[in-house]
């Protein structure tokens, strides 16, 4: 189209585009099998598609979308090819899933492995950094989950994923308080004055008072009261 038949004016355009009105109930139905053919491959890409995706899960997804959207609103492309890649999507998918089962490494090497993110009430800032988790984000996940601080935790694991998986400790023990930096009222209430913590990484120390040298496991020199979990 030339810059000379561009007008805002031109509604019909605007709405129907250059293609004729009739080509709308096409789309529909393209619209109507490309959601049908998307729910069956799906359903042949195996049930860990439709609930967490690891790297190979969320690639294979991409791949289908880009695959289904161009055919969908040019007339000019058929079905046929996006047809004939979602078949190789699906072999290959599954050709994957029988090599990582009977190769531990391969498996490993394409969906990645477990992370731990937190070991008795520390956190592991060199984890974080490696898998780009802020502080903050997982210790919104960790308020979604329940936690009030880190104490209550024996074991945080980063899965393939990306989903969170909390081990709790058998004895709890005071820790980092992962509560808002706002809510005073309810840090006053968990604040412990027995313990102090590291605020960066929240190694655990029986000093009542700011100690002088910087953490042991962090090197941070940033110390705050320890917190205790309030009760249900």
């Amino acid at each position: 189209m030339k810059q000379d038949d561009i007008f805002l004016s031109d509604v019909t355009r605007l709405v129907f585009g250059q293609q004729p009105p009739a080509f709308l109930s096409e789309v529909l139905f393209r619209a109507v099998l490309s959601f049908i053919i998307i729910i069956i491959t799906l359903r042949l890409l195996g049930r860990r598609v439709a609930s967490q995706y690891t790297l190979i899960e969320l690639s294979a997804v991409i791949t289908l979308a880009g695959t289904m959207g161009v055919p969908l609103l040019d007339d000019k492309r058929g079905l046929l090819p996006p047809l004939l890649i979602i078949c190789g999507l699906v072999g290959m998918q599954h050709l994957m899933g029988h090599l990582s089962l009977r190769f531990r490494k391969l498996d490993r090497a394409l969906a990645g492995t477990e992370r731990i993110a937190l070991e008795d009430g520390r956190l592991r800032l060199e984890t974080l950094r490696n898998t780009v988790l802020s502080r903050e984000k997982l210790f919104s996940l960790l308020r979604g989950r329940g936690v009030q601080q880190l104490g209550q935790l024996s074991r945080v694991y980063i899965e393939p994923s990306g989903a969170l998986t909390l081990v709790w400790s058998d004895t709890p023990r005071p820790g980092l308080a992962i509560v808002p930096r706002h809510d005073k009222a309810l840090l006053a209430e968990m604040r412990n004055d027995d313990h102090q913590v590291c605020a960066s990484c929240g190694n655990l120390t029986e000093s009542q008072s700011e100690p002088d040298l910087p953490c042991r496991c962090c090197h941070a020199r940033n110390w705050l009261p320890a917190a205790t979990a309030l009760e249900d």
